[in-house]
C-alpha cells in the first residue's frame, strides 16, 4: 500500500463518486478503478459495490477507510513534527575537548557531522580532561570528550582507546630508562595515574621528576631535539607528523597500557535538541565497542 492508496480510500469514503475523486486526484477514472481493484486484491476483500445511486462501501471497505484516515493523520503529524525538528536543528553546541583529541580526532568528527547539519556550529573549549569534566558537572559546557575514566553523574560513550608509549629520538633500552632525562608535560590526573602505575609496577619506585615542557607538543619537540624521552598516550596519526621512535608500554602480562576517551554529558540536565542530535551521531558513527 502506497500513501496515495490510503488517500484514495479516504477520499472515496468521504465522496463516494469515482468521477469526482478522479478529478480531485488528477487521474483518470479507469486508473482510479484499477487502483481500487489492486487494493482489494492486496487485502483479499471487496471494498466497494456499485449501485444505481453510485458506489457503496462494504463493511470491510468502511473499516479500511477509517484506518486510512488514521494513517493519513499519523503521517501528517510525523511530517509536522519533523518540520519543527528541522527548524530547530540549528544553533551552537558547547563542546569540551583536550588538546590531543582536538588535534587528531575532533576535526574529523565535526566535519562528518556538519555534512548533514550545516546550520550547527560549535563553541570548542580546549583544556585538560579533569577541568573539562568539572565544567560538564557545573553545566558550563553541554558535553565533552574526556580522556580517562572519570566518575560522576554522567552518561558516557566510548569513542577512542589510545595506547601508551615511550617516545624518544632513537631506540632505547627500557632497563636504562630510569637513568635518562624524562620530559614531563601538562596532562590530566587520570592519565598521569595510569602512567605512574606502570612506572611503579615496572621499576618499583615513583617516576623521576623530569624536565617540564608545558604542553605535550612542546615535549615532543624537545624529544626531537634530543633533550630526553616522554611517556604519553599517542593518537593515531602521530607517526605521520613526527619522526620519532615509539615503544609501546606493556603490563606484566604483555598487554598494552590503554587510556579510554569518552564523550561525556550530564545525566540529569535537559539537553538541547542539537546536543541530543550530535550525541546520536556519535553513538551511530564514532562509538566503539569493547
Amino acid at each position: 500500500m502506497k500513501d496515495s492508496d490510503w488517500e484514495i480510500l479516504y477520499k472515496l469514503y468521504k465522496t463516494p463518486n469515482m468521477t469526482k475523486v478522479a478529478d480531485m486526484l488528477y487521474i483518470t477514472q479507469p486508473s482510479l478503478s484499477k487502483r481500487v481493484k489492486n487494493i482489494e486484491k492486496e487485502f483479499g476483500v471487496k471494498i466497494i459495490k456499485r449501485t444505481s445511486k453510485g458506489i457503496r462501501f462494504t463493511l470491510e471497505g468502511e473499516y479500511l477507510a477509517k484506518k486510512a484516515k488514521d494513517y493519513l493523520d499519523f503521517m501528517e503529524d510525523v511530517k509536522e513534527g519533523l518540520a519543527i525538528y528541522k527548524e530547530q536543528l540549528q544553533g551552537v553546541i558547547k563542546v569540551g575537548s583536550p588538546y590531543t583529541y582536538s588535534k587528531f580526532e575532533l576535526t574529523d568528527v565535526l566535519f562528518e557531522y556538519r555534512k548533514k547539519n550545516k546550520n550547527i556550529n560549535f563553541d570548542i573549549m580546549n583544556d585538560q580532561s579533569n577541568n573539562l569534566f568539572k565544567m560538564i558537572l557545573k553545566n558550563h559546557i553541554e558535553l565533552g570528550f574526556i580522556c580517562g575514566d572519570f566518575e560522576g553523574p554522567v552518561n558516557k560513550i566510548l569513542v577512542k582507546q589510545n595506547k601508551a608509549y615511550i617516545v624518544s629520538k632513537k631506540p632505547i633500552d627500557l632497563k636504562e630508562l630510569p637513568k635518562m632525562q624524562r620530559i614531563d608535560y601538562k596532562t590530566n590526573d587520570k592519565s598521569k595515574e595510569i602512567l605512574d602505575r606502570w612506572w611503579n609496577d615496572t621499576y618499583g619506585e615513583n617516576p623521576p621528576v623530569g624536565m617540564f615542557a608545558g604542553y605535550i607538543e612542546f615535549a615532543w619537540q624537545l624529544v626531537d631535539k634530543g633533550f630526553g624521552y616522554a611517556c604519553c598516550f599517542l593518537p593515531e596519526g602521530f607517526e605521520k607528523e613526527y619522526n620519532l621512535y615509539t615503544m609501546p608500554l606493556l603490563d606484566s602480562d604483555g598487554n598494552n597500557i590503554i587510556r579510554n576517551t569518552w564523550l561525556v554529558y550530564p545525566k540529569e540536565r535537559q539537553l538541547s535538541i542539537i546536543a541530543k542530535d550530535f550525541i546520536k551521531f556519535v553513538e551511530d558513527n564514532v562509538k566503539i565497542d569493547i
